[in-house]
């Protein structure tokens, strides 16, 4: 997987909207990011990994905790990605529930989590999973082929998740790492 654009809103430390592309990265299959303590490197990684599952990247914090305390009440709480695996081009979007004004009669209502994936073809989105994160969240396992606390694992690591990886059982660690280096079809002919 490659990531190419992460938009967060209201999401985090960020109040408004905010835009990262990764498209200086080029071909690069392995980055970091770094900076001091509270420039926002969790929450970049907490937007890809709700992106794609739903879920923060430590799989500590709660969804619910994510909208940022500085954004204005008509400002959406939104997370959407785009990512490339091998030469396709992939869209996800996610809302979590959240408190948002009416539109007449003033005061605020409940949205519904939603989630939406998409594969991005000649400039359109072709809806692949739509609305239910019950439709997306396999979907994105499916076309990644990591389920999300593996994904966090192998891909994130996030701030000390390393030693957690290799504290892991064996037999964990074996599924990882078989889906890391597609080495299942060896696994059958050793069978």
């Amino acid at each position: 997987m490659r990531p190419l654009k992460l938009t967060l809103e209201a999401f985090g430390p960020y109040a408004g909207r905010q835009e990262l592309d990764f498209a200086e990265l080029k071909d690069q299959g392995f980055f970091l990011i770094h900076g001091p303590t509270g420039a926002g490197k969790t929450s970049i990684l907490d937007g890809i990994s709700y992106a794609l599952y739903g879920e923060t990247s430590g799989g500590q914090r709660e969804t619910r905790d994510l909208r940022s305390h500085f954004a204005t009440m008509d400002t959406p709480t939104r997370v959407v990605f785009d990512f490339a695996l091998g030469e396709r081009r992939y869209r996800v979007a996610r809302l979590p529930e959240q408190q948002v004004p009416k539109q007449r009669s003033g005061g605020t209502k409940r949205q519904p989590y939603s989630a939406n994936l998409w594969e991005l073809k000649d400039g359109q989105e072709v809806p692949l999973a739509t609305e239910k994160p019950t439709q997306v969240d396999p979907k994105v396992a499916e076309l990644i082929g990591f389920k999300a606390d593996q994904f966090r694992q192998v891909v994130l690591l996030p701030q000390g998740r390393f030693q957690e990886f290799m504290l892991a059982g064996s037999t964990e660690r074996q599924a990882i790492l078989q889906t890391l280096f597609q080495t299942a079809r060896y696994a059958r002919l050793a069978i």
